[in-house]
This record gives structure tokens, C-alpha cells and sequence, in this order.
């Protein structure tokens, strides 16, 4: 017997127990998907597939084009995971959405939890890469894996670290103060353009590491973390433009706090685009690298293509930016 349905996130107990006995990472909590929605005000489901022995779940977001409803996953590492292989899932999740009615779905995977046999490798792209530390090795492996520089930038770690910012106030004044100006900078896509509301309501959790550096009674950078037993993630860091040389310390501190707590990998996220420089500062850590993949489906190709020529785009491109209808609004949810 197969169960499919989408717990909303006005049923946040509900949500919360599906996950367990599910490695999964922050992007799949309810906490994440309530905050992203306080930016994006898509309605946000937990999809939750169940038979007698497997459950898979994915955080699904719907949005409108020209009164028609695609879906996304929302913003982070996310995507389906489950708790066993399933050969006959993809065709079940197929039939769901296509009563549903949707257009299309583009799925982010997390390369540290995905199981090929939820999805047609066909649907599969991937153009950039992820960068993952074993928290489980010592201290000192850690350490002999960073690149010659990162080894010298964190030579002196006692001292740097004494001087660090944890104080979760100040961070937060920083942050909202200056993360608007910082992605202005930086030319970010408008998938960062989080609401104070979003902000805030990460900010609130416990399972969020807020650390931050500069001189006293100053902060000049900050780095957010987010985790959950199975994994941490790199979120966001922001900084003056003097600030910038704070970037490695904050990261080790990471990677010192979680292991620590026993949490056993630290995701540090991609570049914007495969190996641009911020691809190559966060090899430079000694991580593992994983190619970043994404699921783009087309489940009613009739309407997918009538909404692509209505903007001169190709349906039949897989390889540029997806759904082809709203390239032109870049507003993609993958970290």
C-alpha cells in the first residue's frame, strides 16, 4: 500500500515526525522551510511518500506562472531522502504531480543523502560542485588537509580564536545591517534577497551558529551555520570590505564547534558557478568534492512548451537555466 501526500507547515508535529529515522540535513526541517517562506510566501509542503517499509520525503514549494503551478524545492541542501531504496518510487512520484497538475519541478539534490534510485538519471544536471569536511578524522588530519596558505592563515588559532564574536546580538545587528548592501555588492541572485521576517527566524534557532570577528567592540564579518545530527551547513557570511581576511578563522571555528558536538560532516557549499574563486577558498579547507545535481522535470509537456514560447525560450534545454519560461527571473532555491 502506498501512501503520497504533503504535510503543510501549519503541521509542524507532523512534519517534524516524518524526518525521523531520516538523515537529512537543515534544508529539510520545517524550521528552514517556515523561514524561507516568510520571504518567498509560496505555499510550502513537506512531500511525504510511504509504503510498509520505505518513507522518502522533499520539501516542495509551489509557485504561479500565467495561472499555471510549477514547483521548487526551497532554499538549501535538500531534496528527496528516505530511508531505504525504492525502484518503483519515481514512477509514484510522477503520477502525483501530474495529478496535482503541475507544469514542471526542478529538485535540488544534497550529494550527501540522495539515492539514485529515487530518480531517472536522465533528469539528472549537475554544474558545480560542493565542498564537505569529515568531522570524524582528528584534529590534526583536519588541520594537514588544509592548503599550505589556509595552514598559515590558522597557525595561530589560540589566539585568533579568543578574539572571535559569539555574543548572537551583536552578530544579528551586524547581519541585518549590512546583508543587503553585502549581496548589492556582490551582485547575488534575488534568491538572496531574504526578508528581515526570514532573517530573524533563523536567527532564533538553536541548531543556528552565529560567529563573527573584528576588532573590539567591532564586527566587521559574521558567518552563519545551521545544523542537524546528521550534518552542519555553511550558510551565509557577510562582511565589510575590510573585513574579508576574517573569512577562513570564521569557517574554522566551524569546523572546531561541530566537531566538537559530535555532528560528524561540515558542508561548506560551492561557488556561484563551477570553480570560480569561491569554489577554490572552500577547497582550500581539504574537503571532499561532490557534484551538486538537480532534478529537472517536465511533467505536462504540452503546457511547459506553450509557456516557453511565450518568451522565446527553447523547452527543450535542459542545460541553461530551468524552468526555460522564468529565465529570465533567476530565482532558483540551491545554495
Amino acid at each position: 500500500m502506498i501512501n503520497q501526500q504533503f504535510i503543510p507547515l501549519e503541521s509542524r508535529a507532523e512534519w517534524q515526525n516524518a524526518l525521523q529515522g531520516i538523515k537529512h540535513a537543515f534544508a529539510h526541517t520545517w524550521e528552514n522551510c517556515h523561514a524561507m517562506h516568510l520571504t518567498t510566501g509560496f505555499p510550502t509542503y513537506l512531500y511525504c511518500f510511504e509504503t510498509d517499509s520505505v518513507r522518502i520525503v522533499c520539501p516542495i514549494a509551489e509557485r504561479e506562472f500565467e495561472n499555471h503551478v510549477d514547483i521548487v524545492t526551497p532554499y538549501g541542501f535538500s531534496g528527496f531522502v528516505g530511508n531505504a531504496d525504492c525502484a518503483d518510487f519515481a514512477r509514484s512520484w510522477r503520477k502525483f504531480v501530474t495529478k496535482r497538475g503541475y507544469v514542471c519541478g526542478y529538485i535540488s539534490l544534497n550529494p550527501l543523502f540522495d539515492n539514485k534510485t529515487y530518480f531517472d538519471s536522465n533528469e539528472l544536471y549537475s554544474d558545480k560542485n560542493i565542498f564537505v569536511l569529515d568531522l570524524t578524522l582528528s584534529q590534526d588530519k583536519l588541520f594537514l588537509n588544509l592548503s599550505t596558505n589556509r595552514r598559515r592563515q590558522l597557525k595561530e588559532w589560540e589566539r585568533t580564536s579568543a578574539s572571535l564574536v559569539l555574543e548572537r546580538p551583536a552578530l544579528m545587528d551586524f547581519f541585518l545591517g549590512n546583508y543587503v548592501e553585502f549581496f548589492r555588492r556582490k551582485e547575488a541572485a534575488p534568491v538572496y534577497s531574504f526578508s528581515v521576517a526570514t532573517l530573524e527566524s533563523l536567527f532564533a534557532l538553536d541548531n543556528v551558529v552565529m560567529v563573527g570577528a573584528g576588532p573590539p567592540e567591532r564586527v566587521e564579518a559574521a558567518t552563519v551555520f545551521v545544523y542537524t545530527s546528521c550534518v552542519a551547513d555553511f550558510l551565509f557570511n557577510i562582511s565589510l570590505p575590510k573585513g574579508r581576511h576574517h573569512s577562513a578563522a570564521l569557517i574554522w571555528y566551524g569546523v572546531n564547534y561541530f566537531k566538537s558536538i559530535g555532528i560528524p560532516m561540515l558542508n561548506l557549499g560551492g561557488g556561484v558557478r563551477a570553480d570560480d574563486s569561491l569554489a577554490e577558498f572552500k577547497q582550500r579547507f581539504g574537503g571532499n568534492k561532490l557534484p551538486l545535481g538537480s532534478l529537472k522535470q517536465v511533467y505536462d509537456t504540452t503546457i511547459y512548451a506553450a509557456l516557453c514560447a511565450q518568451v522565446g525560450a527553447d523547452p527543450a534545454d535542459r542545460i541553461g537555466y530551468f524552468p526555460a519560461y522564468r529565465s529570465s527571473q533567476h530565482c532558483h532555491s540551491t545554495a
